[in-house]
């Protein structure tokens, strides 16, 4: 005879001030909890590193995953009751303050999933390009700019990629990742087959298509290519008059990709403006485009950004110097969304 499965212990978390309740499995985390229940709260890295889904836990007991940092949660926050969603599970009912985000924005709610790899293509010395078929379930509708994140053989932790293709039902998922020497999670997925199966959930992630009616500003440098591709597909597939602009930074001309894609683009589209820049450029090799950070050519090509959106994916440094020169331009900082790596 086999053996029955041990039942899951289950517990309620209250949500203050909205009164609001949902079920957490034991060994889920809270904010896993909270937005598979539909529930829109702020979040950001969902490793314990952004602070972004801080909360303060008025009642119960409860685990701080080890993986928070003290520059993440500092000592005293966690004696007054604070801690992160996304790193934080419950060992009784929970009674938690939060701050639900009042959105505009659809909400796609998260699935597990299992899908077939129909392609993996190396577009740069260390950028691949991996295309999977969803199996289980067959679709899962998602916004341009989220992320879904993939089980990493051995790893506890999960990895987070970026879709760069529209949604489209049934279609085929596109994920551009970033080979990084002895990272175990890009390493097997850029290492992965045709007929390899993935499995993991989503979608995550706040970044999308905020307002058509306005002029944009898309910023990325390296794999963080992929949200971006995916946002522009979205706006172009219907109609848009303003003026788009898409900044991409890489290190030589061995490191750009998908480049005639994007002057396709701007053929089709004369408000598309697609401006590719090289910061470590070769004089001896033949380049007629942009030559220094990306941050820097922003701001020598536009000087007036008040009344427009920025989207950014890129890595932490880039986008700090980026969002600098996009203030110094007017640009608000809730009309910037990004997603760094």
């Amino acid at each position: 005879m086999g053996q029955s499965k041990t039942a899951v212990e289950t517990y309620e978390i209250t949500l203050e001030p909205s009164g609001k309740t949902i079920t957490v499995k034991e060994g889920q985390t809270i904010l896993d909890a909270a937005i598979r229940n539909g529930v829109q709260v702020a979040y950001g890295c969902r490793h314990g590193s952004c602070s972004a889904c801080k909360c303060q836990v008025l009642d119960g007991e409860y685990e701080i995953m080890d993986r928070v940092s003290e520059y993440s949660l500092m000592s005293f926050e966690r004696e007054e009751g604070f801690t992160l969603m996304c790193s934080t599970l419950a060992e009784s009912d929970l009674v938690i303050e939060v701050d639900e985000e009042e959105s505009d924005l659809p909400f796609y709610a998260v699935h597990d999933f299992e899908a077939e790899v129909v392609e993996n293509k190396a577009c740069t010395h260390d950028i691949h390009i991996v295309k999977l078929k969803l199996q289980e379930p067959e679709s899962i509708e998602y916004a341009s700019g989220q992320f879904f994140e993939f089980d990493i053989p051995g790893l506890k932790d999960t990895r987070a990629y970026s879709l760069a293709n529209k949604y489209r039902d049934g279609n085929i998922l596109e994920f551009h990742i970033k080979r990084v020497p002895d990272g175990k999670g890009s390493n097997y997925m850029c290492d992965l087959q045709a007929g390899d199966v993935v499995s993991g959930s989503g979608p995550y992630g706040n970044m999308q298509l905020r307002n058509r009616d306005k002029d944009l500003i898309f910023i990325a440098g390296g794999s963080g290519m992929a949200p971006i591709k995916s946002l522009l597909e979205d706006l172009f597939s219907q109609s848009f008059e303003k003026e788009a602009w898409f900044f991409y930074g890489a290190r030589t001309k061995n490191d750009l990709y998908l480049t005639e894609e994007w002057q396709e683009l701007a053929k089709r589209h004369p408000n598309f403006h697609f401006v590719p820049a090289l910061s470590n450029h070769d004089p001896s090799e033949e380049w007629d485009g942009e030559v220094g950070f990306i941050a820097d050519v922003i701001g020598r090509k536009l000087d007036n950004m008040q009344d427009m959106d920025a989207y950014l994916c890129g890595p932490p440094i880039m986008i700090e110097t980026a969002c600098d020169v996009l203030y110094k331009g007017g640009v608000k900082g809730n009309n910037i969304s990004f997603d760094e790596f």
